[in-house]
């Protein structure tokens, strides 16, 4: 089954309308459609609407929630009845019997308040995951406005747009709207003209379907693999890459920025750790499994941040999440940059606190936040330093003077600064001289560090001993190999040895990327290790990531929906190590034009 997320920017810009335009469209394939309502306000029956403009015997309605007030589900007029929440709606869709597509349409905008905590349809699309979000517009003066607001709000999830002529536009408003989504890269699904019962459809492959008879009989009734195949029918099926060990190919899609992986120090230190203690811990932590290399570790680290509590975990993702889950309280808010990593996502919808995620790096939309929410309930406020994706940066120092102005813990995730950054090397914190404000800082070994696992650093030393404590996370897995924290510390050790490496690395960075704009490229950041090239589309991505192998340079091909839909991009990782013959490699190979010559 197929899942399709409609909202809008408004009310009353045919939502309903287009829903069962499209369940029309599918239905005449003869595929099964159920139209679903997740909440109606105000007895509109929008569902059995839909289901009539459809008009097709293969269609059915359902309404998830009703309310009596033709007002947003929270309105205190509806308050009286239960009220709705991300996870009820999402449990009630499960109990829905399958079809071939599912429609569901949202109440109202997208940023319309749908649960108790301020969750919105953005919170619900990131729980549900449709295959496709799409976003209804008027067809008027301002539609480009609100397309880019509604793009901006979305990113991060596959969506597109219908342009829907409630009333007839003024020609050259209409053919400005059309132009407008041209120049300004916004994937237009279709328009609706006024009065229209079909679609012009603008991007029919957007709404194509993987059917049961396309799929092997064993198949049919596995909806899983169906998930799959319509995985692979839009282009954005994963698969595990064999790296053979005589690759020739100079690798920039791994996260080595510093080239440490073969470098002989962590090579004798994983060696000698090995000879000791064998290749695993062969324990939990509280069991047996902490050795005095984890000690070692946690005592380097801990000299490396000025003394602070240091704690070692198996895994970035183990730490994020058990810190938002066992940090954060449920009657809490947490703040959240909106292309914070999954597995911060995950420790915050696990914490039960209210979670609003404010736009890309947009502090003067965080202050408006904190303005808004100063002194209700205690706040969190969850970013990165730098984004694995987008290679960019907030301004750490504009942050940390908010938290001296306005009250909050500050968790930043460093994962993609660590060894690029600071003086010592401990990330852009400690270059911003930021480091006394943030409350928990989350670092990896297996990136700069050329090792393994993760490490959190508490300004508070009782976190350590509570995540000792109560953190399953920590608890109940086999540790880190002794090996890796030898290695991480052998690693930690080189590189506040050699500053060289940062500033070279930094000045590369942003030599490569003048050099990539010069020939007409669009490129994310400024000086990280991460650089993005954005190529528009999935199909141009692959392609200009096969034209690199072919030269000899690996990058990542990253598609939606890591990224948003029509943001494709190469992300390259860069080395302090490459050479002047590497640059010039690359750069030749960006040389001829950008993605229009693909």
């Amino acid at each position: 089954m197929q899942t399709f997320f409609i909202t809008a920017n408004d009310t009353d810009v045919g939502k309903t309308y287009i829903t069962g335009l499209l369940a029309r469209h599918f239905s005449a394939s003869g595929l099964t459609v159920q139209i679903v309502k997740a909440i109606d306000c105000g007895g509109s029956g929008d569902a059995d609407c839909a289901c009539n403009f459809a008009d097709a015997e293969n269609v059915t309605a359902h309404t998830l929630m009703s309310y009596p007030a033709p007002l947003a589900p929270m309105a205190e007029a509806n308050a009286a009845t239960s009220l709705p929440t991300v996870a009820g709606l999402i449990n009630a869709l499960a109990e829905l019997p399958e079809a071939d597509v599912r429609l569901i349409e949202g109440a109202g905008g997208v940023a319309v308040p749908i649960d108790p905590n301020g969750l919105d349809w953005r919170d619900f699309i990131d729980a549900y995951l449709p295959d496709l979000t799409i976003a209804v517009v008027d067809n008027r003066l301002g539609s480009i406005n609100q397309s880019r607001l509604l793009h901006s709000y979305l990113e991060g999830r596959p969506h597109a747009f219908i342009l829907n002529a409630v009333t007839p536009p003024d020609p050259a408003v209409n053919a400005s709207n059309l132009d407008a989504y041209n120049k300004h890269e916004l994937t237009l699904l279709g328009c609706v003209h006024s009065g229209a019962h079909v679609f012009e459809l603008l991007a029919p492959d957007l709404l194509r379907i993987v059917t049961e008879s396309e799929l092997a009989p064993a198949e049919v009734q596995n909806p899983r693999i169906a998930k799959l195949e319509a995985r692979k029918a839009n282009h954005v099926f994963r698969e595990t890459n064999l790296r053979h060990h005589d690759e020739r190919s100079l690798n920039l899609s791994d996260n080595d920025t510093l080239g440490l992986r073969h470098h002989p120090a962590l090579v004798e230190a994983a060696y000698l750790a090995v000879a000791k203690w064998g290749t695993s811990s062969s324990a939990s932590p509280l069991i047996s499994g902490y050795t005095a290399a984890h000690a070692d570790l946690e005592a380097t680290l801990s000299n490396w941040y000025d003394q602070r509590a240091a704690l070692v975990w198996n895994s970035g993702y183990a730490a994020n999440q058990a810190l938002l889950k066992h940090f954060v309280d449920s009657e809490d808010l947490i703040l959240a940059d909106r292309l914070i990593h999954h597995s911060l996502i995950s420790g915050a919808l696990q914490s039960g606190a209210r979670i609003i995620r404010f736009r890309h790096n947009d502090l003067s939309h965080l202050e408006s936040l904190l303005k808004q929410h100063h002194g209700t309930r205690k706040i969190h406020l969850v970013t990165e330093s730098v984004y694995s994706m987008d290679g960019d940066a907030p301004d750490l120092k504009q942050i940390a003077y908010l938290k001296s102005k306005y009250t909050f813990k500050w968790i930043l995730d460093e994962a993609h600064a660590i060894g690029w950054y600071g003086e010592t090397g401990s990330g852009l914190a400690e270059a911003d001289g930021v480091l006394d404000q943030v409350d928990i800082l989350v670092g990896t070994f297996g990136k700069a560090l050329a090792a393994s696992g993760a490490y959190t650093i508490f300004k508070d030393a009782w976190m350590r001993d509570y995540c000792v404590n109560e953190a399953g996370e920590f608890i109940y897995s086999t540790y880190l190999p002794p090996s890796s924290a030898a290695t991480a510390q052998a690693a930690i050790e080189l590189i506040q040895q050699h500053p060289e490496w940062r500033t070279q690395g930094q000045a590369a960075a942003r030599d490569l990327r003048a050099r990539l704009r010069g020939f007409g490229w669009e490129v994310l950041g400024t000086d990280s290790a991460v650089l993005p090239v954005l190529c528009g589309t999935s199909k141009n991505a692959l392609e200009m990531a096969a034209r690199l192998l072919e030269a000899g340079i690996r990058v990542g091909a990253i598609r939606p929906p890591t990224v948003p839909l029509g943001q494709d991009r190469l992300r390259i990782s860069l080395k302090s190590t490459l050479t002047e013959q590497d640059t010039s490699l690359l750069v030749a190979c960006f040389e001829h034009g950008n993605t229009d010559n693909v």
